[in-house]
């Protein structure tokens, strides 16, 4: 039994690891954004086209307010959420497996 709780450990952790690198991808996509010179390099693009995985369905819902964009902080509240619901209840899961 102790194979299976490794393994739930295991996904739990990786999930949590990739949700705090998105994390990261989103915080530098919102700083880059307030430099104009950054939208014509490529590495803005490519942190804009990751962060947007999580924040294109967020604008769907809820739209801007004027020239602000609140968008990056609900998807990291989300994020935050998911990371200590399903990531911390694998992990907790893996455990109780051992």
């Amino acid at each position: 039994m102790f194979i299976l709780g490794n393994f739930v450990i295991g996904i739990g952790v990786a999930l949590r690891v990739f949700l705090n690198i998105e994390i990261v991808f989103i915080i530098i996509s919102a700083l880059l954004s307030w430099i104009p010179e950054a939208h014509y390099h490529r590495v803005y693009h490519f942190f804009q086209g990751v962060a947007d995985i999580v924040e294109n369905p967020i604008r769907r819902i809820i739209p801007r307010i004027g020239p602000i964009d609140i968008t990056p902080i609900l998807a990291i509240i989300l994020i935050i959420f998911l990371d200590r619901f399903i990531a911390q209840s694998l992990i907790e899961l893996g455990y109780l497996l051992k």
